[in-house]
């Protein structure tokens, strides 16, 4: 799986808290992903967490 942030990203940080290790929200306030080739111990946090984003700014390739 690999993750994307797209630009309608406003950094709400939800994601973040969701999964630390693969999004972080960088000093311009938007999210970044820090990996991204996500681990498969992490897909499914990292879907819950695209599935929770407010403006529906991750986006997953499988």
């Amino acid at each position: 799986m690999r993750v994307l942030i797209k630009d309608s990203c406003q950094g709400c940080g939800t994601c973040e808290a969701a999964v630390p290790t693969v999004f972080e929200v960088n000093d311009d306030g938007t999210a970044v992903a820090l990996k991204e080739v996500v681990p498969v111990d992490l897909e499914q946090a990292v879907r819950e967490a695209a599935y929770e984003c407010p403006t529906d700014s991750i986006s997953i390739s499988e």
